[in-house]
Order: C-alpha cells, then sequence, then structure tokens
C-alpha cells in the first residue's frame, strides 16, 4: 500500500480551494480510495490511480503526489504535514461549532 496526496495548485471549479486539498491510499490490488480534506468529506473508490489522474488533474492544475516516487520525496513530505495541520485546523472548528 502506498499513500498519496492531492496538490491542488488551481481550483478550476472552485470548489476545494488550492493546496493539499485530497488524500488517499493506493492498495496492493491498484485500487485507489480519496478523501477530501474539507469541512465536508467524501469518500470514493476509484479502480487505479489512473482514474484519480484522469478525473481531477484538469491539465496539471492539481498533482498527485505518490508516497515512494523518488522525485517527488520533498513534496510528499510537506504535503503530509500541510494535511495534517489542515486535518487538525477542522477539527478545532467542529469542536468550537459544536
Amino acid at each position: 500500500m502506498k499513500t498519496f496526496y492531492m496538490l491542488r495548485h488551481e481550483d478550476v471549479h472552485g470548489n476545494s480551494g488550492c493546496g493539499v486539498v485530497a488524500e488517499g491510499v493506493i492498495f496492493d490490488s491498484g485500487t485507489a480510495v480519496m478523501t477530501w480534506i474539507s469541512e465536508v468529506s467524501t469518500v470514493t473508490t476509484f479502480k487505479s490511480i489512473i482514474d484519480v489522474k484522469k478525473l481531477h488533474s484538469h491539465d496539471g492544475k492539481t498533482e498527485i503526489i505518490i508516497e515512494g516516487v523518488k522525485k517527488d520525496e520533498e513534496k510528499f513530505k510537506l504535503c503530509r504535514e500541510r494535511a495534517k495541520i489542515k486535518a487538525g485546523q477542522l477539527k478545532d472548528k467542529e469542536r468550537a461549532s459544536a
């Protein structure tokens, strides 16, 4: 299994914003599962990471950063840190509004 992050440089639809907007897992079978890091979060299953890229890359405006890809090692570490921070902020916001 490998994890991945969706790093959005331009939000073409105006829904998810920019930066690290989703995280996911690629299972050994090739199936990919992704969840949005947002106030309204969903979980979606894809046949493969190729389908995630087809649907969400928007001609390079969004990158899929996959664990273990040598050229993306530093970017992956940065995405992991930003995802943790963003998820923590969302949890704090939920607690404050409860």
